[in-house]
């Protein structure tokens, strides 16, 4: 007949799972009974051993419960193989919050961690009266998440966690199997651990083959393109930059920016700026930086062009604004008549042509204002840029705003992909004409027209 083993957990999820872990070890070789805490528990429990799958519900039990039983064991448990990987693939210097719903378990679990080589992170215990962790932006936790404060970005739930070899073994060793059933049952158990094994060794090609392709992506474009992590830590540098600072990207990679790159201004505006673009002297070169954050991984690629190179970009994104009709055709010469006040206008119009002042045109439908925006676009400094004319009484404020200062992804319901350049964006360097934009007042849309430069009204 059978030996009996009787299993006690906290909850039904847990007794599920520590059930078909303990069936597929032992399952052959003895009989065994499950219980949850948080389910009908009879008034007595007997067998030949019972498995607590905890300190605090061992503790529980002795005021709940009598237990007959030869022998008792408190089982140490760690995290399920199948989540390994995803835990190693945090970065390196992360600060990690471990969440749990007891204090002694959750210290358990960072031993544990440490334990299989989870070690490359620093991991912060959970306390309940606690309401923030400065620095947190990842909690794992053993399927206790909603206990994880709100503000933290990214939670990996590892699940319920196993029985780990010692449980197993002083298991064996309580029912006294023999040498046989020993090698069958270890074999069974390290079976997880090879395949785990494999998928890792597996993965972890793939992910030297990807870096490789990616750094030889990065090294043939002629731009300098820098990578940093949420702590500030370097995670791509290419030739173009090893080239511009000296440096060696091997030496330089997972290092802190400040203790790479001297100049404070620039690693201020890669790491804290507000801004998208910004010159710098780097070295004797001339570069203007552009920045962008990838808000998946929290990190910041800034990538650097000479200064020739961005004149040339600009330029031709220029005439490729006016190639697709945003242009100017008409000038003083198309503008016909003799009447005195006419020429006075024009007069007055050659003139504020060459400031860098906001100019309203007023005037009945059918006169001519557009006519005149195109001419005193033609004759000021921003001839060479777009010029751009939008009939500001069809569209309604919400939309117009939109138009006229762009969006961000996601930033309302049907927002295209990517976001929206603005208007005023588009015609950098060039001229806006804002038609009929006294029609009806525009509230908040009013004022910020009123403070943009070179608006034609």
């Amino acid at each position: 007949m059978k030996k009996k083993l009787v299993l006690i957990t906290g909850s039904k999820q847990t007794r599920i799972i520590l059930h078909n872990q303990l069936k597929e070890l032992l399952g052959d070789y003895i009989f065994i009974e499950c219980f949850a805490v948080d389910e009908e528990l009879p008034k007595k429990i007997g067998g030949d051993v019972v498995l607590y799958s905890s300190e605090s519900i061992k503790n529980e039990m002795k005021d709940r419960l009598e237990v007959q039983c030869a022998h008792e064991i408190v089982g140490n448990r760690t995290i399920h193989h199948k989540h390994i990987n995803e835990l190693l693939q945090i970065p390196a210097h992360t600060k990690v919050l471990i969440v749990n719903d007891d204090d002694r378990e959750t210290l358990k679990l960072i031993e544990s961690l440490y334990q299989v080589g989870i070690n490359h992170v620093q991991f912060i215990p959970f306390k309940k009266k606690k309401t923030y962790y400065e620095g947190v932006e990842i909690a794992v936790s053993p399927g206790e998440v909603h206990l994880c404060p709100p503000y933290v970005k990214h939670v990996i739930d590892i699940g319920v966690r196993l029985f780990d070899m010692a449980t197993i073994f002083e298991l064996i060793k309580s029912f006294g199997f023999n040498q046989s059933n020993h090698s069958i049952i270890w074999d069974r158990y390290l079976r997880n651990i090879i395949e785990l094994q494999k998928k890792l060794i597996e993965a972890e090609g793939q992910m030297k083959e990807l870096h490789l392709h990616v750094r030889s992506v990065v090294n043939v474009v002629e731009d300098g393109i820098l990578a940093v992590d949420f702590n500030k830590r370097i995670t791509l540098f290419n030739k173009r930059l090893e080239s511009l600072f000296q440096l060696s990207s091997s030496d330089v990679a997972d290092c802190e920016i400040q203790h790479v790159i001297s100049n404070e201004a620039l690693v201020e505006f890669i790491t804290s700026s507000e801004e998208k673009s910004q010159y710098f002297n780097i070295n004797g070169y001339e570069m203007v930086i552009y920045k962008s954050i990838i808000q998946e991984s929290n990190t910041t690629v800034a990538t650097f062009k000479s200064v020739n190179q961005a004149v040339e970009i600009e330029g031709k994104a220029q005439s490729e604004l006016r190639k697709n009709g945003f242009s100017a055709k008409y000038d003083y010469q198309d503008i016909i008549g003799e009447h005195p006040a006419l020429l006075k206008t024009i007069e007055i119009s050659r003139k504020m042509a060459v400031t860098e002042y906001p100019i309203l045109i007023q005037g009945e439908t059918g006169t001519g204002k557009e006519l005149f925006a195109q001419a005193i676009h033609n004759h000021s400094t921003r001839k060479n840029g777009p010029f751009l004319a939008v009939n500001c009484s069809a569209m309604t404020d919400t939309l117009l705003e939109s138009e006229l200062f762009g969006y961000e992804e996601a930033s309302f319901t049907g927002a295209q992909k990517g976001g929206k350049k603005g208007l005023f964006e588009s015609a950098d360097k060039g001229t806006i004409f804002l038609d009929e934009i006294g029609v009806r007042p525009y509230g908040h849309i009013e004022n910020l027209l009123r403070q943009e430069m070179g608006v034609c009204a």
